[in-house]
């Protein structure tokens, strides 16, 4: 073969296909689809921390339709996902976060059913800690709202709903220590069992705030 022949073999050749990833008018907003699971979340931490004060099976059933609820969010947020050829945010990262955000109110509805079973009745320390809990969820959907247009701003709600929650181990500690002047054995383990409850929502709202610090340190 001739270089002149090689030249002309090497033109024809099919270039590399590049695959452009960009977003069709009217595709799905991913990150609005979770701020709106975010949101549902918001109201189920609400109710619990209504049902923590006092009130009583309505409050229970209204946490366990908010997660009814936030189920059918997360699952149309999986759905765009898989539909999507781009996003504002890592679709890797959108899953996680929302994993993530739906497991507080999971756990949530769980103590609730957990209670019920025990028998157990919310005192003035689960009241405090769900309304930490209710706060800090509250702060992380805000935080989600603006990590695009001010991740500065998304990593600060984050730090909030993270100092929520210590708020929560200070009160959980308190309420573990007063156990210690309870005689009914019975009564305190299922304080006991519920605090950790309590402890263990918290938790997934830390979670949710690495994984959002985590988004917001890539840059978005």
């Amino acid at each position: 073969m001739t270089e002149e022949q090689g030249n002309l073999a090497r033109a024809e050749r099919p270039k590399p296909h590049r695959r452009w990833r960009f977003r069709l008018p009217g595709a799905p907003d991913l990150l609005a689809l979770l701020v709106a699971q975010g949101e549902v979340s918001v109201a189920g931490m609400a109710a619990f921390d209504a049902w923590s004060h006092g009130g009583g099976p309505d409050a229970a059933a209204s946490v366990r339709s908010a997660q009814h609820t936030a189920y059918h969010a997360r699952r149309e947020l999986l759905a765009a996902l898989q539909a999507a050829l781009s996003s504002p945010v890592d679709q890797e990262d959108l899953y996680v976060l929302s994993e993530r955000v739906d497991r507080i109110l999971n756990r949530a509805r769980s103590a609730v059913r957990e209670a019920e079973v025990l028998g157990w009745t919310p005192d003035k320390y689960a009241a405090d800690m769900s309304e930490q809990l209710a706060h800090g969820t509250g702060t992380l959907v805000k935080g989600l709202q603006v990590v695009i247009k001010d991740p500065e701003e998304s990593g600060r709600r984050a730090d909030a709903a993270s100092a929520t929650v210590h708020q929560v181990e200070r009160d959980y500690r308190e309420a573990m220590a007063q156990l210690r002047h309870v005689d009914d054995l019975r009564a305190v383990l299922a304080a006991q069992d519920m605090y950790r409850s309590y402890l263990g929502v918290g938790d997934s709202i830390v979670h949710v705030a690495d994984r959002l610090w985590y988004v917001v340190l890539r840059g978005a």
